[in-house]
């Protein structure tokens, strides 16, 4: 799933996701766009992956959330 799919399902915004992940609103409206978790660094991607309680696999097609646990809103 994207981070936007991730997030509408966690019951995350804008918002709390910065401040799970301790950036701006402004970063996390980056990260939602197409393609854009390809270019973080692993250690952001481990970040936003602690922060939904789930993981970020990276492959040929690019990169998807994956979650784990029963923390839904």
């Amino acid at each position: 799933m994207t981070l936007k799919e991730a997030m509408k399902y966690r019951g995350e915004t804008l918002n709390s996701l910065a401040k799970l992940a301790e950036v701006s609103t402004n970063t996390v409206e980056r990260w939602v766009q197409p393609g854009a978790l390809e270019k973080l660094s692993a250690a952001r991607l481990q970040q936003i992956a602690k922060a939904l309680d789930g993981g970020v696999l990276i492959t040929e097609d690019g990169c998807e959330v994956e979650l784990y646990g029963g923390r839904a809103k």
